[in-house]
């Protein structure tokens, strides 16, 4: 029993061996193409637009967070040029900043007896006041986009189930075609065997079971040769379904890497959870500051204050004076200055994250077409007149 318990598990190991393979992850994955692949112009020409727009995006990613990053760079260097001044100038601006802070403590209060909003993140929505109808905006934009990368993402998940499905029934199909062959091969055999002792042994007439048997064996044998191609023919198409998927699925993950830290980054600007609350909280925030039109007399004076701070610290080569009436608070307390410049070099972290990741992906892609003319010499010129009628498309 245990001879023939081992034979059967070999048997099943052979017959079922290719439909068993375990699934495919393809995270991060690149997908394999043959020589014949790149050999094939529309296939080459498709893999060095999917490299050239990955290379497309991250460029176009790269210069937003770079615009971002170099401001948030050059509040920084202000801040390190605010506490290099003189003490006389320091002087002059404290009294202008405490002055500041003084009248728009007053005006604060008149925006508090709604009480509808906190004093701290009034503050905070006053710091970011001339940015958030556009950061609403973009904020909305970006969980727009987000939504369509995702809803991407569950149709590729879908047509990867399909491709799973469809490739294990063509395996499933080609290791039974494989199977019926043998037992086929095996019965003819049998049955040749079983004719000629029958036409030697005993003398008996048997060339219609030899025609028979050559017959029913050539229909068999033929209709699994047809069987055996079709699904070879299956795999083969699956196997370019499976790395188109693969293209896929990297590109739009990249798109959601980019996409959820655009929105990771504004929300930690803005201070919210979504645009929803960011415009709900602004429109309150509008409607207590038209509230506080009847304070004509402490704006003037709070104007006055305003140009005399900006106006010192223009001359004392702060690049930026005008952010910096929004910022008293940082100007009289140290603590809050070491605030705000955590807060700062936090952003800006994250966005050298965002500029490091987007130059990998540009120069993966880079790489890629490269490899590829170094690889295929003789596309070369081909491969440089995509690229530079893609660049000169992008240039229109």
């Amino acid at each position: 029993m245990k001879f023939f318990s081992a034979l059967k598990k070999k048997w099943e190991a052979w017959y079922y061996g290719e439909a068993d393979e375990p699934e495919e992850e393809w995270e991060d994955e690149e997908p394999e193409h043959s020589e014949r692949f790149f050999n094939d112009a529309d296939s080459r020409t498709v893999y060095i637009l999917e490299s050239l727009g990955q290379m497309s995006e991250a460029a176009d990613k790269s210069e937003q967070s770079r615009d971002e990053y170099e401001a948030v760079t050059a509040l920084l260097m202000d801040m390190d040029a605010i506490e290099k001044l003189p003490n006389d100038i320091k002087s002059v601006i404290i009294d202008d900043a405490g002055k500041i802070e003084q009248i728009e403590k007053a005006r604060r209060q008149i925006f508090l007896n709604g009480g509808k909003m906190k004093e701290k993140r009034i503050q905070q929505l006053e710091r970011l006041e001339d940015d958030i109808p556009s950061g609403i905006g973009k904020m909305r934009e970006a969980e727009k986009y987000r939504n369509l990368v995702l809803r991407d993402l569950k149709r590729l998940d879908a047509e990867r189930n399909s491709y799973r499905f469809q490739m294990r029934e063509a395996q499933i199909t080609l290791a039974n075609s494989k199977g019926i062959a043998v037992i086929c091969a095996t019965a003819m055999i049998c049955c040749i065997i079983l004719l000629m002792i029958l036409q030697f042994v005993f003398e008996l007439e048997v060339i219609w079971g030899y025609l028979l048997i050559c017959a029913a064996g050539a229909v068999t044998l033929t209709a699994l040769f047809v069987k055996h191609s079709d699904a070879i023919r299956d795999l083969k198409r699956l196997e370019k379904i499976r790395n188109r998927l693969i293209a896929l699925h990297n590109t739009v993950k990249i798109r959601y890497v980019n996409n959820t830290k655009l929105l990771s980054y504004l929300y930690m600007k803005y201070g919210t959870e979504s645009s929803d609350d960011l415009e709900e909280e602004w429109e309150l925030y509008t409607s207590e500051v038209a509230a506080r039109a009847k304070d004509n007399e402490l704006k003037q004076e709070l104007n006055y204050y305003y140009d005399r701070l900006t106006e010192t610290l223009r001359t004392n080569g702060i690049k930026d004076p005008e952010i910096w009436i929004r910022q008293t608070e940082a100007l009289l307390d140290q603590r809050e200055m070491v605030e705000v410049r955590h807060a700062l070099i936090a952003r800006r972290g994250q966005l050298r994250e965002q500029l490091v990741y987007n130059k990998e992906i540009a120069e993966k892609a880079q790489k890629k077409i490269k490899d590829l003319a170094k690889n295929f010499p003789q596309y070369s010129a081909e491969i440089a007149d995509i690229v530079e009628r893609y660049d000169d498309k992008g240039k229109r």
